[in-house]
């Protein structure tokens, strides 16, 4: 799950399980910009099964930024046992560093996302200060035929989010490679 925090800062959450991205959700759903979504101006919010058939329509706006600040949403990722990613801090416009001008020392994230844009050598010259952080590049996919355009491989034993937590930190012989 993206969401798009009070400071129009963009964050991925990651979860083993569809209950605990439930549960995010039911938080990140109290504290939308009320209103509904225009499909004519913002376009359908298709609500599809595993199979890709329509089960209906999100009327709920879900183009404007939650009332939730980072630091609550990063605390609720976790909360919900997931991994917590600044989006895309290559980027100008809805990333940590392009709203606040850098990331704060005690926003608790386990890693931050570049886009299939930018060199992370290149990032780290320009934004030093994400060294503390493990970096991974992935698509920010807005379109299927963008889907898979970057991505960034694990190391794992096995495909659950304890083992990404592993990889990135380097722990157990789980890693990021290249």
């Amino acid at each position: 799950m993206e969401i798009s925090s009070a400071e129009e800062a963009h964050v991925i959450a990651l979860f083993d399980t569809a209950d605990a991205a439930l549960g995010l959700q039911s938080q990140v759903y109290e504290h939308l910009t009320p209103g509904e979504n225009k499909d004519g101006v913002f376009g359908e919010q298709i609500i599809a099964n595993e199979f890709d058939e329509v089960e209906g329509y999100n009327k709920r706006l879900l183009i404007a930024s939650t009332m939730m600040r980072l630091s609550d949403i990063v605390r609720e990722i976790h909360a919900f046992g997931g991994i917590a990613v600044a989006s895309h801090i290559d980027r100008e416009s809805f990333s940590i560093i392009g709203q606040l001008g850098f990331i704060p020392p005690d926003l608790k994230l386990d890693a931050v996302e570049i886009s299939s844009h930018a060199h992370s050598e290149e990032v780290l010259q320009q934004f030093p200060d994400i060294a503390r952080f493990p970096i991974i590049t992935a698509s920010d996919a807005h379109f299927l035929d963008d889907i898979g355009m970057a991505t960034t491989n694990f190391l794992l034993e096995q495909p659950t989010i304890d083992e990404i937590r592993m990889a990135l930190h380097n722990e157990k012989g789980r890693k990021i490679s290249v």
